[in-house]
């Protein structure tokens, strides 16, 4: 078996959803090359694939086809899992979807089946995950990240953030912290996850448990470059790795690191763990840090 890149999260036991590709196998190969072993699953099969490839890593690794929305499904994966790696200390709720949403053109049929498959696995897939890990998690604390995006906090919102780049296209304007017309479903589903990430960090500080939400900007992955479509891929577009890395360096800050903070890394700028945000500063005070 391949030696380990970076032994920084050895005998931590994490858990990826949505982990068949993209950033979801980002996820778990980071984890795995620091040392952690690691669980996955995913709706398609192929995620036992990637099974496979973390175990060449030297960790171990357990794989199950199982939908984050299915509420016997998730709680089933989670249960196994912490029984496979023995424990669970680092949980990456990864798994989402996309669909463009047009309030003033979509039929009322299409109105209701996005919202049932984008909250149902964003928001609803997030919630399931979180609490059938939670009661794991407490054991002996550790880290819960759900993955959001830059559409609730991105370059040019709360604050205009333009240093050291020159590939961001809105570096001379402010942002708005939405995606826009097509994204009303989306971005909501997201809104949420990061009202739940603020009450899960101050309700499980006691237990040792960070809580912090995560997103990215345009990723190189299969369902952005999906949407991309025939287009040439936006300059300053990141790869998975490179973002896989940051979460890496948020879990080392270990026990005493941030919690209830609202991460995110933006195309076009330097792909890094940014000094805590409002959103931290807001959890740390209401803990008394």
């Amino acid at each position: 078996m391949v030696g380990l890149m970076n032994a920084s999260l050895k005998g931590r036991r994490a858990l990826v959803t949505g982990a068949a590709d993209g950033l979801g196998k980002a996820f778990a190969l980071a984890l795995a090359h620091a040392g952690a072993d690691v669980a996955v699953c995913d709706i398609s099969s192929s995620v036992s694939a990637v099974a496979d490839e973390l175990k060449t890593i030297g960790v171990k690794s357990y794989s199950a086809v199982a939908d984050v929305a299915n509420e016997k499904q998730i709680k089933k994966f989670v249960d196994d899992a912490a029984i496979a790696l023995g424990g669970l200390d680092l949980v990456i709720s990864n798994a989402g979807v996309v669909r463009i949403t047009v309030p003033t053109k979509d039929s009322w049929e299409k109105t209701v089946d996005d919202f049932d498959a984008v909250v149902g696995v964003n928001y609803r897939g997030v919630y399931l995950t979180g609490r059938a890990a939670i009661p794991h998690l407490i054991k002996q604390g550790g880290d819960l990240i759900n993955i959001t995006t830059d559409h609730i906090h991105n370059c040019g919102y709360p604050v205009i953030t333009h240093d050291h780049t020159d590939d961001c296209k809105w570096k001379d304007m402010q942002r708005s912290p939405v995606g826009g017309n097509g994204f009303d479903v989306y971005d909501s589903s997201k809104w949420a996850i990061k009202g739940l990430t603020n009450t899960w960090a101050r309700g499980l500080a006691e237990h040792g448990v960070r809580v912090n939400s995560f997103g990215m900007g345009a990723t190189a992955t299969p369902m952005y470059l999906g949407f991309v479509g025939d287009k040439p891929t936006p300059a300053g577009t990141m790869m998975p790795g490179d973002v896989a890395a940051v979460v890496v360096e948020l879990i080392n800050e270990g026990p005493q690191g941030r919690t209830g903070d609202c991460i995110q890394v933006w195309a076009g700028h330097p792909t890094f763990l940014r000094p805590v945000g409002l959103e931290g500063l807001l959890t740390a005070r209401d803990l008394g840090r």
